[in-house]
């Protein structure tokens, strides 16, 4: 059943080396050559079963030939669990993409072979062999896998397994989330979870067999950032010890599971200590309660690494107790209770009428603000689309590039930094490769291989109209969708619509409680994964 280099299902892309191997299946490097341009895939091989002692062993414990086909099935189809769960992260900057997938059966016995083609990316762990890895890159590893997160908690799904293993890294330097073999859609396990996973990540709730939501996801998630901060060693592993035993890591997990408060970790700052220990909070109540909130925090420590301006998302010590005068009190210094109480009301009285002058005037300014929006999106409204699109390219074409690892995720940078690359590759096409013929599809590729446009003609579009769709990291960010006079503009940001021009040339921004608006981001984002993959 084991093949050193097995052929590829494939026939366009030839296996030529073994990438790894884990608990669920072996994965090899495979390259296809187009136009001279050498493409690459991981191609990953779930055997079913593993082996002749597995299919020996079920065979005698069921009896039949009947009955162990019929237990290797379900567990064929628990691993096409996985395929169907990351296929749903297609176009994600953030989860490891899969491409296609093809099952084979074995004629002469019980056994399927089950492949996956993925894109190809390097292993954490071999990363971490090669590269430093300080705090800035621990703060982008952990905005990376939340941006994944949030993708998960938006389909339902809890992961179940992060670790370093699991995690994979881009050309691009960009951290992928990968192996969702055992995760499980929340509807279907909120009532509790199995104890799947690895120890040594697991969240307390899990650990335990109690109820589980995506805060699993978190805590794992602080856990790995608390090793790499931590001189790669987990809570309560001393730093002292240079070798380390397997009791030490079992006492480690005990004074864990237990509850017991993390140590904050070595080398982190004292603001990005906060956020992990945070994450690793023992009681979900008190971690983070979606892996959003947990980023937007992790954003403004990057920020402060990158400007030195402090985070300022330490919240200030409770039961601090404000100095007062005007009371009286006894000899040993305490006020009386009835006394202490109508000062407070006072207090707060007097406040709120020192309140409600300045509510008065920001409620005037709310009104100017308002109308002066309203102006500006009429204005907005009476211009055409191209023009709207001409203008924002031209606003930025004078400033400096916008780094991707520095760059704010806020609407205002988004709309800047997709503006930038939509510039990026309109200027440099005449130099692209192109496959396809004029009319129909046209694709171009840059000169390191990679896909940055596709242009369908209306010759093949389902609608007859004219699309364009332009990508980058191997990700829609932009669809131009037009016919005559009539266009469209889409502009998504990790796969989600962002913001949507319609034809009269009015503005959707982020408008996600708009059936409508979410119709079409699905609409186009699924059709560039096809013209993408076509």
């Amino acid at each position: 059943m084991d093949r050193e280099l097995p052929m590829s299902p494939w026939p366009e892309w030839n296996i030529i080396s073994k990438a790894g191997e884990g608990a669920y299946g072996r994965v090899y490097k495979a390259e296809r050559t187009v136009k001279g341009h050498s493409f690459y895939s991981a191609i990953k091989i779930i055997t079913i079963p593993e082996s002749r002692e597995e299919l020996s062993s079920v065979l005698a414990e069921t009896g039949s030939e009947e009955d162990a086909r019929r237990y290797f099935e379900n567990v064929m189809e628990e691993c096409l669990r996985e395929i169907s769960t990351m296929e749903n992260f297609r176009g994600n900057s953030y989860v490891v993409a899969v491409e296609d997938y093809k099952v084979t059966e074995y004629l002469d016995e019980i056994g399927w072979e089950i492949y996956i083609r993925m894109e190809f990316l390097e292993s954490f762990q071999e990363y971490l062999t090669e590269n430093s890895f300080d705090e800035e890159k621990t703060v982008k590893l952990g905005c990376d896998l939340c941006r994944a997160l949030i993708y998960c908690s938006r389909l339902h799904i809890i992961h179940r397994d992060i670790k370093p293993e699991n995690i994979f890294v881009s050309r691009f330097g960009d951290f992928k989330l990968g192996d969702f073999g055992i995760a499980r859609e929340i509807e279907k396990t909120i009532g509790g979870l199995s104890k799947k996973g690895t120890s040594s990540y697991m969240a307390p709730e899990m650990y335990h067999g109690e109820p589980c939501t995506n805060q699993v996801d978190i805590y794992a998630l602080g856990l790995v950032m608390y090793r790499l901060t931590n001189q790669n060693r987990l809570p309560f592993i001393s730093l002292d010890k240079q070798l380390i035993t397997y009791k030490d890591k079992e006492n480690a997990l005990v004074r864990r599971m237990s509850g017991e408060a993390l140590p904050p970790s070595a080398d982190a700052g004292e603001d990005l200590s906060y956020v992990i220990l945070k994450a690793c909070a023992y009681s979900p109540a008190e971690r983070y309660r979606t892996p959003g909130e947990m980023l937007a925090d992790l954003e403004k420590v990057q920020q402060r690494i990158l400007t030195g301006k402090p985070a300022e998302i330490i919240p200030e010590p409770s039961g601090v107790q404000e100095e007062t005068s005007g009371t009286d009190s006894g000899s040993d210094g305490v006020s009386d209770g009835n006394q202490d109480k109508d000062h407070k009301k006072n207090e707060t009285s007097s406040r709120f009428r020192q309140a409600v002058p300045w509510a008065a005037a920001f409620l005037a300014v709310i009104v100017l603000v308002g109308a002066g929006v309203g102006y500006f999106l009429k204005r907005m409204v009476e211009d055409t689309v191209r023009e709207q699109t001409e203008r924002m390219i031209s606003s930025i074409q004078d400033r400096s590039e916008v780094s991707e690892e520095t760059a704010s995720l806020d609407f205002a940078t988004s709309m800047d930094l997709i503006s930038e690359r939509v510039t990026t590759i309109v200027e440099e096409l005449p130099g692209y490769d192109t496959i396809g013929t004029e009319g129909e599809r046209v694709k171009y590729y840059d000169k390191d291989g990679q896909l940055r446009k596709v242009m369908v003609y209306p010759a093949l579009s389902e609608e007859g109209v004219n699309e364009e769709y332009y990508y980058w990291n191997g990700s829609l960010f932009f669809a131009y969708i037009w016919k005559g006079e009539e266009e469209e503009l889409y502009y998504y940001r990790d796969g989600m619509l962002i913001r949507w021009i319609d034809k009269e040339g009015s503005v959707h921004d982020e408008e996600y409680d708009d059936p409508e608006y979410e119709e079409r981001g699905d609409k186009y984002w699924r059709r560039s994964i096809v013209q993408m993959e076509t």
